[in-house]
């Protein structure tokens, strides 16, 4: 930091969405309040996500806008966050709403990342910035998401029914690249469940129920396995994953929860490079497709990258990482 600057003390932190993205924006929170232990933080993002925010002690208050849905409230964004009188903002989102916050908010010190506005509407780039103030903003050496007390005790009890031994299966994934073919993981979890785990599998909306319902079906009423697709928030979700031994799927948002909350997790990545978004922890580990291009970044490549990571790798790679991270 410049020697002119002063040491912040009343920050907005902004990140709207979405839910990787927000849960990483957590993390980092906690890093920056690691090394600005007396700054006080106020989150800014979309109301939907108030349920996994709200249980973070990084933060101290919280203001929510609508984004998608109520455009024209970013003048009562505006007026409020000028009303708190800042005087740190600190955007992780690239979005172009963010950037016209900080450049009407009236706040002194600004910084962010747009890759058309950045210098008209903040005064630093915000990856720069933590670099030139010693923050590592890929450090997940602790679990850096926590669940309420109240979530807790439910996913406790919730899986009273399973074994002590358990896998958080994530199913679904927000783009087509990153997800694994539904049809193998059948035999995926059959192998778990002839291995003695209890299985939670996980989704959310219709698609990913309609997945789960197949996967159940062609398991055809084994034992061990719950389906909790659409019964559960984010707060108890974060919850179920703590109280699992580990967690297993490609690259989405409950998998991104499963490494922040501290969980042993396994990755199944195809186009998707994990440490540049967030897979640094100790604890994860993956297995990749056999796709020349794998880790490309490309969410319009037509070809079926995570179709050649079949159930066998996933399962080898599976075995291996329990032995090292699960002390299985």
């Amino acid at each position: 930091m410049l020697n002119a600057e002063p040491t912040p003390s009343k920050v907005l932190w902004i990140r709207a969405g979405a839910f990787g993205d927000i849960l990483q924006a957590i993390a980092r929170a906690r890093l920056f309040k690691r090394r600005f232990p007396d700054a006080k933080l106020t989150m800014l993002a979309r109301p939907e996500f108030k349920n996994i925010l709200e249980p973070q002690d990084c933060f101290d208050d919280f203001m929510y806008w609508d984004s998608k849905r109520k455009h024209l409230d970013f003048f009562k964004c505006v007026a409020d966050v000028r009303r708190r009188n800042f005087d740190y903002l600190v955007s992780v989102h690239n979005a172009g709403s963010a950037a016209m916050i900080s450049l009407f908010s009236g706040i002194p010190h600004r910084y962010g990342y747009n890759s058309t506005i950045e210098k008209l509407c903040y005064d630093g780039n915000v990856w720069k910035w933590f670099e030139e103030v010693k923050i590592d903003k890929d450090l997940r050496d602790v679990p850096m998401i926590q669940a309420s007390g109240e979530a807790m005790a439910y996913a406790k009890e919730l899986l009273v029914p399973l074994p002590k031994k358990r896998v958080f299966c994530i199913t679904g994934a927000s783009k087509p690249q990153k997800l694994w073919p539904i049809e193998y993981w059948p035999k995926f979890i059959s192998a778990l469940l002839d291995e003695e785990w209890g299985v939670v599998l996980n989704g959310h909306g219709v698609v990913e129920k309609e997945n789960n319902i197949r996967i159940m079906e062609v398991l055809n009423g084994r034992n061990n396995i719950i389906d909790l697709t659409d019964k559960i928030n984010y707060d108890q979700m974060c919850a179920v994953i703590k109280n699992c031994t580990a967690s297993v799927g490609p690259d989405t948002g409950p998998l991104h929860l499963s490494g922040l909350a501290g969980t042993p997790t396994f990755g199944l990545f195809g186009c998707t490079p994990s440490r540049k978004i967030g897979f640094t922890m100790p604890w994860f580990r993956e297995v990749l497709c056999t796709c020349p291009d794998v880790g490309c970044w490309n969410y319009h490549c037509p070809k079926p990258c995570m179709s050649t990571l079949t159930p066998e790798m996933a399962l080898e790679g599976f075995h291996k990482f329990t032995k090292e991270c699960c002390n299985l």
